[in-house]
């Protein structure tokens, strides 16, 4: 039920009930929406009690009169009895309902993808249709008027098509419609006529009209707080066919949403209208954006607002500095302090820096301070299988880290530390328990440390709103459960890949079906594919190159094309697997491509994503789990394309992209 009841009339109330019962994936329906139309006197508005959208049937405009009892009338007027006993005409519902449906059929057909050929002339794909409800008046009196020509047979609905969901649904579905559809409306068709009935839908990126919300965006924005609204159920159905089969608890316990969703399938476009939706609804509400850094910070102010009353929004550690304030300290950097002090043990280990100072973050994050503790430890899916012998060196190096941290002037702290220090100082800091909902953009990155900071900002009874992808974790890999947020029965699927075009996402997601453990993986999420008409776009290019400075060359003259295209280049990227590839493309950097490595691009799309280096990006003896880890950087690097995508590579390519192959136009750039 919407939260609108108490502001109907008696019979627009049963209306509503009633198609609140509909089957959602056959029916949707908009109340009073607000259709704006041009006549000869300019800008014109109309509201019609009811717009049904049927994806087999066509859109009915529907009028709801509560009158108990009619006693004649013509085409124009219709008189009736009030309870009181005195007279009182009207005009015909049906006229109304009739000028109401023009005024929406002149919308519709300002959108050719509405639009069809039939018998040489351009017609709506859809019919439409006038319908007049009169829940209160007998079906048999309605028929004499039908008799009389007032009006038309089996578009007036009475007592009994009110009766009940099926009674009502059998009425519309047997209105007189001027033709049958052929095929039901697809999803796109039906978002389009959506957004005309509520333009808000609409979704715009840098000023051009680029989509609209489907069904299941809007329900996870609009879904109400139970906080706020203790006697209101949530939007959201436990029976939608293409929604979790764990929705069902929901109504159980309404503290935690999660929203899972493939890459481009529009999670953080629902938390950004979801937070702006709340802000509006909710102005009493304190609310937090939470983010994993400040690059995905700096983008969901762009597009949330900065100063958006009741919301702070924040990266994860920015907070911790501010409920550390008084004794904040800038945290080392780990992997910095390994390069200066362990250079010899990383060398015997043969594993990268950043690998190693994630391992010494992993240990602190799971308790295993002892030397035994972490030789006994279970690693899997850590990426790298650590023998004895390496997990001594380890633990070798980790005392020798703790103590430098403990030995300072002023004892120091890493980033590790930090979530510990702010669930400390929570015990008695004013921001405990004082938020009333939480929003967290790419979620499966936060450690479960981070968790119990947010748990403790978060009041008893407020919601826990998270957006995630396991499969584009970069930096971390916990369960829910592991971080200790219930999330069964909590769980909203979103599959369609919206952003990247079809052949883009193909390729993408071609790289971990090809992959034993990330195809495995029991948090993955399958792409549907075949839900909407995705755009296909051209294939993504697989560049191979003489040399690397023909690698280059390629780069810069492909960047210039784009840019003599009309493409701006802070629309661009160029994703490095590496920290050190970056550097090498700084120039262009300073012209405005965006210039960063795998680890940070998180969130962040664009409309072309150069990924260059491919040769180096895998170790010659990586083992299953390392492979995996790279393959699964990678797709999260091709998923930040729009509409194009160039990988390339000097040298060989490596076997871990074999996948690619058939997804992807192989073509090669001769030494400059």
């Amino acid at each position: 039920m919407t939260d609108l009841a108490g502001h109907m009339t008696r019979g627009e109330a049963l209306t509503l009930a009633l198609l609140e019962a509909f089957p959602r994936q056959a029916y949707f329906y908009a109340y009073e929406p607000r259709l704006i139309s041009d006549d000869a006197h300019g800008a014109a508005s109309s509201k019609p009690d009811f717009v049904i959208v049927s994806a087999r049937h066509g859109v009915i405009v529907l009028e709801i009169k509560d009158w108990g009892r009619i006693v004649s009338g013509t085409q124009k007027q219709i008189d009736t009895i009030r309870a009181d006993g005195a007279r009182a005409s009207y005009d015909n519902p049906y006229n109304t309902a009739e000028r109401y449906a023009y005024d929406l059929k002149k919308r519709f057909e300002t959108r050719v993808e509405l639009w069809e050929q039939y018998r040489g002339r351009t017609q709506l794909k859809f019919p439409w249709q006038v319908m007049v409800g009169l829940p209160h008046i007998a079906q048999s009196v309605i028929a004499a008027f039908e008799d009389k020509g007032i009006w038309t047979p089996r578009t007036v609905a009475g007592r009994e098509a009110f009766a009940s969901p099926a009674a009502l649904r059998a009425f519309i579905e047997n209105l007189p419609y001027k033709f049958q559809i052929e095929r039901a409306l697809t999803p796109d068709m039906l978002d389009i006529i959506r957004e005309i009935l509520d333009p808000s839908l609409a979704i715009h990126a840098d000023g051009q009209l680029v989509g609209t919300l489907t069904r299941e965006q809007d329900r996870l924005i609009r879904e109400r707080l139970t906080r706020f609204d203790p006697k209101q159920l949530p939007l959201l159905p436990p029976d939608d066919d293409d929604l979790s089969s764990e929705t069902v608890g929901i109504i159980e316990n309404h503290e935690v949403r999660l929203v899972r969703g493939v890459a481009g399938s529009g999670k953080t476009l629902v938390l950004v209208r979801r937070a702006q939706y709340l802000a509006a609804q909710y102005p009493d509400a304190r609310i937090l954006v939470l983010t994993f850094n400040k690059r995905l910070t700096a983008d969901l102010e762009r597009r949330i607002g900065r100063d958006l009353a009741g919301v702070m929004l924040t990266n994860f550690h920015k907070l911790c500095a501010h409920i550390l304030k008084d004794g904040w300290q800038s945290p080392l950097v780990t992997a910095d302090w390994l390069t200066k002090y362990a250079a010899s043990e990383l060398t015997a280990l043969g594993m990268p820096v950043a690998f190693l100072a994630s391992e010494l973050e992993w240990r602190r994050e799971n308790g295993l301070t002892t030397d035994d503790a972490y030789l006994n430890a279970n690693r899997d899916g850590r990426g790298y299988r650590l023998d004895t012998k390496k997990r001594a060196i380890i633990n070798g190096i980790f005392a020798r880290y703790e103590q430098y941290k403990r030995g300072r002037e002023k004892e120091s702290t890493d980033w590790a530390d930090v979530p510990f220090l702010a669930l400390d100082r929570l015990d008695t800091h004013p921001q405990r328990h004082s938020y009333d909902v939480i929003l967290i953009d790419e979620g499966q990155d936060f450690a479960p440390s981070w968790m119990r900071v947010v748990k403790a900002l978060l009041k008893p009874d407020g919601q826990l709103f998270i957006c995630d992808d396991p499969t584009q974790s970069i930096v971390r890999d916990y369960t829910w459960r592991a971080k200790g947020v219930p999330v069964s029965g909590r769980t909203i699927h979103l599959r369609v890949p919206f952003r990247s075009t079809r052949r883009i996402s193909e390729a993408a997601h071609s790289l971990i079906e090809a992959d034993p453990i990330l195809s495995a993986s029991g948090d993955r999420i399958e792409p549907n594919f075949t839900s909407y008409e995705l755009h296909s776009g051209v294939l993504p290019s697989l560049i191979a190159c003489a040399d690397a400075a023909a690698e280059r060359a390629f780069i810069d003259a492909k960047l210039g094309d784009l840019q003599s295209a009309g493409v701006p280049l802070d629309q661009i990227a160029i994703l490095c697997y590496s920290k050190r590839g970056v550097y090498g493309w700084a120039a262009w950097g300073e012209q405005g491509v965006h210039i960063t490595s795998f680890d940070v691009m998180k969130g962040l799309e664009f409309a072309a994503v150069f990924i260059p280096h491919l040769e180096d990006a895998f170790e010659p003896d990586a083992d299953a789990e390392r492979i995996a880890a790279m393959r699964r950087k990678l797709f999260t690097a091709m998923t930040r394309a729009r509409s194009r995508l160039y990988l390339s590579y000097s040298g060989t390519l490596p076997d871990a992209l074999a996948p690619l192959l058939d997804y992807v136009a192989n073509e090669s750039y001769p030494a400059p």
